[in-house]
């Protein structure tokens, strides 16, 4: 009897003690991180984890007025485009059942500066709020641009230490704000540390990313001016539109792009926290569909929108359009190895189905703007996720060649 509780009672001890181990090691771990940075970037991770297209609801926001002076496309709804067929895992749908199965929220095409086809679905209506993810980079680079225009900044070849003066004397300090567009610089960028002490989880939930950008001051040479995708890229773009305007970031995008546009609706930029109040620089515009396809009609005409010129062309045309045929080598080991597609000034470009190129604003879970200026045609696609498309760009493609042909 006693040999049999001995053995009960060792079999217990064995169970217990991993599970313990591994409490205490995942009470070091929160525990180190809350040290290292914060509860609430702890708490982030381990209420969250991944992001989604309903983190506006988690982060605060600075609220982007709509326009004074609203600007309403007109509509010439083409019933026929509904049949298109698209092709999908070797399926053909047609584009409003392909749209319904797809997880995509909104889908919206205007060609020739009309709305010809508009849908909503999953839930989500004309008003309802969608989510940028990495599309707000394609906004930094239009508001880059403008400090251009306006004379707050005198030129992307001029160093980050010239407006961010806590890198004078740093090698960091040195890196142009073109290296900073073009994804490009020598600063360190770890996407696949332990857990979430990796610099995509950081630069997400972290709480106070003025901090977080300006203590992360690691170089490497590994990348050797290749392409790399980095987070920390825009937050130092959104310190120096800070510094050099006076202006929050969400305050300068309002003034001198979103109201001009017509915006129906009001919008907000996420921000890393109440305390710090900063903009979320890598991922956090959150719109009502049809203002954000304003955007893309105003870089369609070449920073004119409805006959007011919003942004200078020839920043758009230097900062959109990648030279083609791409540098492969440059893009090695990358998400865009082996694909047509150029990186340039936070945009992305790819040679059109058609003639000339097209021009992308590209995030997460496949949030697309996409822009044919040979075909005088924008469409946006946001979505839940990517609804199992392998290559939306691809897809998209496609649905632009059926309406042109």
């Amino acid at each position: 009897m006693k040999n049999a509780l001995d053995k009960k009672k060792k079999i217990l001890i064995g169970i217990i003690t991993p599970v313990f181990a591994l409490l205490l090691a995942f009470f070091i771990l929160c525990v180190t991180t809350t040290c290292m940075y914060s509860p609430t970037f702890l708490g982030r991770v381990l209420t969250h984890w991944d992001s989604k297209v309903t983190d506006y609801k988690v982060f605060p926001e600075r609220i982007i007025e709509k326009s004074e002076k609203p600007y309403s496309y007109i509509k010439d709804i083409n019933s026929d485009l509904r049949n298109i067929t698209v092709k999908n895992s070797n399926k053909q749908k047609s584009l409003a059942d392909f749209v319904k199965k797809t997880d995509t929220t909104s889908f919206i095409i205007v060609q020739n500066d009309k709305i010809v086809y508009e849908q909503y679905a999953n839930g989500y209506s004309e008003n309802s709020i969608n989510t940028s993810f990495s599309m707000a980079k394609s906004v930094v680079s239009l508001l880059i641009g403008k400090a251009i225009e306006n004379g707050n900044i005198k030129s992307v070849t001029e160093p980050i230490s010239n407006y961010i003066h806590e890198f004078e004397n740093k090698e960091i300090g040195q890196i142009t704000i073109e290296d900073l567009l073009l994804m490009r610089s020598e600063i360190v960028y770890d996407e696949n540390k332990f857990l979430w002490f990796g610099d995509d989880a950081l630069t997400y939930w972290y709480d106070d990313l003025r901090e977080l950008a300006l203590s992360h001051i690691n170089l490497t040479d590994k990348y050797s001016g290749r392409f790399h995708y980095n987070n920390y890229h825009p937050l130092l773009l959104g310190l120096i539109l800070e510094h050099s305007t006076g202006q929050s970031v969400s305050q300068f995008f309002e003034l001198e792009i979103w109201q001009k546009i017509g915006a129906e609706y009001n919008a907000s930029w996420s921000l890393d926290s109440k305390k710090s109040g900063f903009e979320k620089m890598e991922s956090g515009i959150n719109f009502c569909a049809v203002d954000f396809l304003k955007i893309g009609s105003m870089v369609l005409h070449n920073g004119y929108f409805n006959g007011t010129q919003i942004i200078d062309d020839k920043w758009l045309t230097n900062s959109t359009l990648c030279d083609f045929p791409i540098n492969s080598a440059e893009y090695e080991n990358t998400f865009l190895s082996g694909k047509n597609i150029g990186y340039k000034y936070m945009w992305y470009s790819t040679p059109s189905a058609q003639s000339g190129y097209d021009i992308i604003a590209w995030g997460k879970s496949d949030q697309i703007l996409y822009i044919s200026p040979a075909n005088n045609i924008v469409i946006l696609r946001t979505g839940k996720t990517d609804g199992g498309v392998s290559n939306w760009v691809e897809t998209i493609k496609e649905i632009l060649t059926a309406i042109v042909t």
